[in-house]
């Protein structure tokens, strides 16, 4: 269902006419209009190519910044800003007369005027939403905007998201500027002092999940140490974050550090969606018939190794992979290197996608495909009429839970990626990040069964006797017609006095 639910939304988000209009130029007339010059040469396929009712008249527009870098002006060519509108001032159009300033990613290149680069130029602001951005930015040779928000905190602006200008003040003066053109508190500090906060406290409800399993000996079997070794990984990935986030706002993220977390946090959250998949194999390989169900593995401990070696390796190998991309390749060879010393703290754009999201994606596939063949071997079990052990069918509606647990989160991380400015998203992400830690511990911890465990346990630690048979029977279900049973503790069964 989530693979399901992650195609709709993209197919969604992407229906409609192939771009906005302001990334889109005329092309009526079956050339591309640059507000007065003309840009012969650029071919648009039928599939970048749309009309539109456009001030009284159907008009053809192309999609121009789908096939070359662009490149935004706040103002058609020979226009300058004032104050917010735009006035025709051909000799103080400093970007037209003086060249623009170009950096490779840190490095400057040199300077261009417009003519001599590969720029689609597109002009007008993305929405009214727009706001000066302070000296700290300029533009890469791809057209977009480095801005550096805070030390080691850097953000890259596509041209959907910027535009610059030449801005002129009342005592003739004019410089060139930026501005950002969309809401800025998602990625605020609101937003990291929410955002922080709620993981941290999410992180408290995992660690009382870890406590409690490791603290009682019935849960430390295989499926409980699979379990624990998921949410100590989900547990690093979420500190690390949240650690992050705290010194960004105080000032006091470090190039290096931030680029260290940032491996750090890949590592642990791709491990922990990895240990996810090993539970949903674990669960098929135990109805599948390789072994008898309800029966105990031969050897738990070998099958765990392996299990830590596919967990903790592969997302090992990516994150190798992923820091000799960042130091050992040329950041400039292509867009799709991971460039996370350019883009400040995490992955972002579509080296997020490609090395982050892309496995999620992958694994959550082959999550769905254990759990239905998982349900189509339950159904098959029961339609012979075969005895259904009930202890794997719970932790079976278990792990679904869990895998659902995780996919709403993972779904509400790629929608606030692909829609930055909405803050109602971010709202539900972060309070959700809260409820990841206490949904896991209700499900795994807040049952009748576990918190008998829990105070057979404690007795036990404190040198109390066992609870007599009229205590346990007030809390369950009579067990005297069962006189060959054994309780859900583990302790010896009661004498049958019928």
């Amino acid at each position: 269902m989530l693979p399901i639910i992650f195609v709709l939304f993209i197919t969604v988000s992407a229906s409609g006419q192939p771009c906005n209009d302001i990334d889109s130029v005329d092309i009526t007339k079956g050339k591309t209009l640059k507000d007065g010059s003309i840009e012969d040469g650029v071919v648009f396929p039928p599939k970048y190519v749309y009309s539109k009712y456009v001030d009284g008249e159907w008009k053809t527009l192309g999609c121009l910044c789908k096939l070359k870098n662009c490149f935004r002006k706040c103002c058609p060519l020979g226009f300058v800003m004032h104050y917010k509108n735009c006035v025709e001032r051909r000799d103080q159009d400093l970007i037209v007369n003086n060249g623009l300033d170009l950096y490779d990613g840190v490095n400057f290149r040199g300077k261009k005027f417009l003519e001599q680069t590969d720029f689609g130029l597109v002009f007008g602001k993305p929405n009214s939403e727009c706001y000066i951005e302070d000296p700290g930015w300029f533009v890469q040779e791809n057209g977009k905007l480095y801005v550096e928000v805070t030390k080691g905190s850097s953000t890259i602006y596509g041209p959907d998201q910027y535009c610059i200008d030449n801005f002129v003040w009342d005592d003739n003066r004019t410089e060139i500027s930026a501005l950002i053109c969309f809401k800025s508190d998602p990625a605020g500090e609101n937003h990291y002092q929410v955002s922080s906060t709620c993981m941290l406290i999410s992180c408290f409800f995992i660690v009382l999940t870890v406590a409690v399993y490791a603290w009682l000996p019935e849960l430390r079997n295989l499926h409980g140490m699979v379990l624990m070794a998921h949410l100590l990984s989900f547990l690093v990935g979420f500190t690390f974050m949240a650690t992050m986030q705290i010194k960004i706002l105080r000032n006091d993220s470090e190039p290096e550090t931030c680029t260290s977390f940032t491996f750090i946090i890949y590592f642990s959250l791709l491990s922990a969606f990895f240990w996810l998949n090993i539970m949903c194999y674990d669960i098929w390989f135990t109805f599948s018939g390789k072994r008898a169900i309800g029966g105990r593995p031969s050897s738990a401990g070998v099958r765990f190794l392996y299990y830590s070696i596919y967990a903790f390796g592969i997302p090992l190998l990516l994150t190798v992979l992923l820091v000799v991309l960042e130091f050992g390749v040329d950041n400039n060879i292509s867009n799709l290197l991971p460039r996370i010393r350019l883009q400040g703290c995490f992955l972002f754009g579509n080296s997020k996608v490609l090395y982050f999201y892309v496995p999620i994606l992958i694994l959550c596939v082959a999550n769905l495909v254990f759990f239905t063949l998982t349900a189509m071997k339950i159904a098959e079990i029961k339609k012979q009429t075969q005895v259904l052990n009930k202890k794997d069918k719970q932790r079976f509606l278990l792990y679904i839970k869990l895998f659902l647990v995780m996919g709403v989160n993972w779904i509400l991380e790629v929608v606030s990626y692909f829609y930055p400015e909405a803050d109602y998203i971010w709202k539900f992400t972060d309070a959700y990040n809260v409820l990841v830690g206490l949904i896991i511990f209700i499900i795994f911890v807040c049952k009748v069964k576990t918190l008998k465990m829990i105070r057979h346990r404690y007795r036990q630690q404190m040198g109390l006797p066992p609870l007599s048979r009229t205590q346990t029977t007030n809390t369950s279900v009579s067990t005297r017609t069962c006189s060959h049973c054994k309780d859900e503790i583990g302790m010896l069964p009661f004498p049958n006095k019928n």
